[in-house]
């Protein structure tokens, strides 16, 4: 065989096998990604994961306005937990539910129940506020 199209296509099977190993989580635009197993994530709405159990910590903000004449207000949650096993390339994004109003803004929070797409097949997921971390962490020690 030709010795340029076999290092043609070594290099190609070695470029598939790097992208194809990729795996990745969106955010809806209200979610903010703060870290990553402990590592401080900004200003990033797509992050690439790694095989294997993820850490991901989120926060949640919107503004929202009652009336023409509100200047609104923010309804911010304090940091929330998803634990993630990552298996190999999937593409995941994670949504909120429709919230119209503050009130159900502060609703979801109490339940921060969200739809986590794996490679497009949604799944409702309950996001973990720090107490409910930390009693899980206790609990297995």
């Amino acid at each position: 065989m030709n010795t340029k199209i076999m290092i043609l296509t070594a290099f190609s099977f070695m470029l598939t096998s790097f992208t194809a190993q990729s795996s990745s989580i969106t955010f809806h635009d209200d979610l903010d990604v703060d870290s990553v197993n402990g590592v401080v994530i900004e200003f990033q709405r797509e992050v690439d994961l790694i095989p294997g159990e993820q850490l991901i910590e989120v926060s949640y903000s919107d503004l929202f306005q009652d009336n023409a004449d509100d200047s609104g207000h923010w309804v911010k949650s304090e940091p929330l937990y998803l634990k993630l096993n990552v298996q190999g390339n999937e593409q995941y994004h994670l949504d909120l539910p429709e919230l119209y109003s503050a009130d159900d803004a502060k609703d979801f929070l109490q339940n921060p129940v969200l739809s986590l797409s794996v490679d497009g097949e949604p799944q409702d997921i309950t996001l973990l506020s720090q107490s409910q971390l930390f009693t899980l962490l206790l609990l297995k020690q």
